[in-house]
């Protein structure tokens, strides 16, 4: 069951992609994206279990995507802000939540236009560069509790 989820995810993703970089959706377009959606997914599918990738410790990872617009968002005023007052930037280690896997947190953390993933020393922790002092949402839904300011 699992392997037809990731197969129609897969699938889905790379048809949609294929139907929104066309300019004119016919019906011969849309058999041949899905078509070759079929194809690609199959690949992908071959190459994640011969690398041997698995999504493990997804532990915060909902709240941490639906927290990302709100960092989006945040993340470009302070940047802008930056501009003027570049003195809050600093180097910071986040130790994540039990269960959360660095790989995939590093990529919510790094999304956020203020933030920039810069070391990931072990599977729960990640170092940041940020142009803001304190938490942002995706930190917050990510990092450990016992972590309140973000650093240490």
């Amino acid at each position: 069951m699992r392997a037809v989820v990731e197969f129609v995810v897969w699938w889905a993703v790379l048809a949609g992609l294929t139907v929104v970089f066309i300019s004119s959706v016919t019906p011969v377009e849309l058999l041949v994206a899905g078509v070759a959606a079929v194809g690609g997914a199959l690949a992908a599918v071959r190459m994640r279990r011969i690398a041997g990738v698995r999504l493990t410790g997804v532990r915060g990872a909902v709240a941490a995507v639906l927290a990302l617009p709100r960092a989006v968002l945040r993340g470009l005023a302070v940047l802008v802000a930056a501009l003027a007052n570049p003195a809050d930037a600093a180097v910071r280690r986040i130790r994540l939540r039990p269960g959360a896997d660095a790989g995939w947190a590093g990529v919510l953390l790094g999304a956020s236009p203020d933030t920039c993933v810069v070391d990931v020393p072990c599977p729960d922790e990640v170092v940041v560069h940020t142009l803001r002092p304190g938490k942002g949402p995706v930190e917050r839904a990510l990092a450990e509790d016992r972590d309140p300011g973000g650093t240490r």
